[in-house]
């Protein structure tokens, strides 16, 4: 079945295939959530340390922790193959300044035949 193709060729109503669509979407971005907090090591919710790293979220520094997030999580679904639209508020997803690379590795060459997910 190609994109452009209507669900009622297959017997699957249109409706029916655009809730589940969603429902995907929705758990992709779970657990690209829970992959990027792996990424920063974040503490255990409700613990003495997430709950200051709560508290600290409307300063300049969480702001910029907020941002570099965002980068590291539009960087986890890019090399996934992912091409997940990023749901923020007009932030700009180039890398900041203190973000550090623990190590370049070499760029892994994709396949041309390789399906995206959307």
């Amino acid at each position: 079945m190609h994109e452009n193709e209507t669900a009622d060729v297959v017997g699957v109503p249109e409706q029916v295939l655009d809730e589940l669509a969603q429902i995907l979407v929705e758990k992709l971005d779970i657990l690209l959530d829970r992959l990027t907090d792996r990424a920063f090591e974040v503490p255990d919710a409700g613990s003495a340390a997430w709950q200051a790293q709560w508290l600290n979220r409307d300063s300049d520094a969480g702001r910029e922790q907020h941002a570099r997030r965002l980068y590291v999580r539009a960087v986890i679904a890019s090399r996934a193959g992912a091409g997940l639209r990023v749901l923020t508020e007009s932030v700009e997803l180039a890398p900041p300044a203190a973000l550090k690379s623990a190590s370049r590795r070499g760029r892994r060459r994709m396949d041309a035949d390789q399906l995206t997910f959307f």
